[in-house]
């Protein structure tokens, strides 16, 4: 997205959701055996730092981990090098070690971004940071590295730093909830991109992929903010009802999403493509069937509202498990169906699942019952209008 306002737009075309009641249930999950963290303190060198930033080192600014690498604007960058010249020492980093040796950025992207503008990039290249607004240091202004007298280059490459590293074999599960709670920064990492960072591999390329298809974008009118994934979670929300089945949901959503990451990540390439075609056909027949109010509440005043993240599962997954054939049927029969859908969402029982206490089990259980219930009372309907009242 071009702006914090752009961002903020496409935030308010989708309802906030109530996951629990306020007596918190559903919410306490078991806690983790504390044998399972597995964290090491490391010091590292900023010159060391420098090298592993370069391209082919193994520090990983990922974009799609956090996609707003540059939240800092060059003023608040070149402080932090100002920092590092008059040895102020800087906040504690986190990583995580991957299986190729990768170490992926947890807490501290914006602080590395500023070393790697700095110092790690080519000469020339234009993303290079001039230091600019320094507090104490103002006779450095419009300096780049390299200009800097050589006693303060080997200062800065000579500080250290405090390093955590999480490290290989930490079960995904701790390491999504590490994640959560070290994270610090400037912008606080959504949990859909905690997932893309702890699930690497087929299951968030999947996420990607799908939440990229233009199935996807037509069926929510392009309304899902990509910029910190929340496309992805929806996708990742799909595919937990629909691959693990709505009967195995048992009451904590967040655990329930991590569980389908799980999965798909250990799941077959034929597994993978009928999650994929299955996913592509509820979109395609979302957009067919309701078109631009797919997925959206009807509001006391007759008029749509914004997307509802129930009544996106509940309606996509119940399109997913449909032939092609029953799918054709419902768009045959789309006039009985949306006036049978409009009367469902019109009923004060099915507004309160939809919106109060969204994770809890008896209200997914009925959502979900409820917009299968319709789809095939309009399947097994001989008559077009048989239901219709004029």
């Amino acid at each position: 997205m071009s702006s914090g306002k752009s961002r903020t737009r496409l935030d308010n075309e989708i309802e906030n959701e109530q996951l629990y009641s306020e007596n918190g249930d559903g919410v306490i999950t078991e806690p983790f055996n504390p044998k399972d963290v597995d964290i090491i303190s490391q010091p590292m060198v900023i010159a060391n730092i420098v090298e592993e930033l370069k391209e082919g080192g193994n520090i990983i600014l990922d974009p799609d981990f956090q996609r707003i690498p540059d939240l800092w604007d060059d003023q608040k960058q070149s402080r932090l090098i100002e920092s590092l010249i008059i040895k102020i020492p800087l906040p504690t980093f986190y990583f995580d070690a991957g299986d190729n040796e990768n170490l992926i950025v947890v807490d501290g992207l914006q602080r590395l971004y500023a070393i790697k503008r700095f110092i790690a990039l080519e000469k020339g290249d234009p993303k290079r940071l001039l230091l600019t607004g320094l507090e104490y240091l103002t006779e450095y202004n419009g300096y780049s590295f390299e200009e800097l007298p050589s006693n303060i280059q080997k200062r800065i490459k000579a500080h250290v730093i405090t390093a955590y590293i999480i490290r290989p074999g930490t079960p995904d599960k701790v390491r999504t909830s590490i994640f959560t709670r070290i994270n610090t920064g400037g912008l606080t990492l959504e949990p859909a991109e905690i997932k893309n960072s702890v699930y690497r591999g087929q299951a968030a390329d999947l996420l990607k992929e799908l939440a990229h298809s233009n199935a996807f974008i037509h069926a929510t009118r392009g309304k899902i903010d990509t910029s910190r994934m929340m496309d992805c979670e929806f996708v990742n929300r799909f595919m937990a009802f629909f691959l693990l089945g709505v009967d195995l949901y048992a009451g904590n959503l967040e655990d329930f999403l991590n569980d389908a990451m799980i999965r798909l990540q250990k799941e077959t390439s034929d597994t993978l493509e009928k999650c994929r075609k299955d996913f592509l056909k509820a979109m395609t027949y979302a957009y067919r069937i309701f078109g631009d109010t797919a997925f959206r509440k009807l509001n006391v005043n007759g008029r749509y509202g914004r997307i509802n993240k129930p009544l996106y599962d509940a309606v996509s997954v119940n399109l997913a498990i449909l032939s092609e054939e029953n799918c054709e049927i419902l768009v045959k029969k789309k006039e009985q169906l949306l006036w049978r859908y409009t009367e469902l969402l019109k009923d004060t029982g099915f507004q309160d699942i939809i919106t109060n206490g969204t994770a809890k089990v008896p209200n997914v259980l009925s959502r979900h019952s409820k917009i299968y219930e319709l789809f095939q009372g309009v399947l097994a309907d001989d008559s077009l209008y048989a239901d219709r009242k004029f």
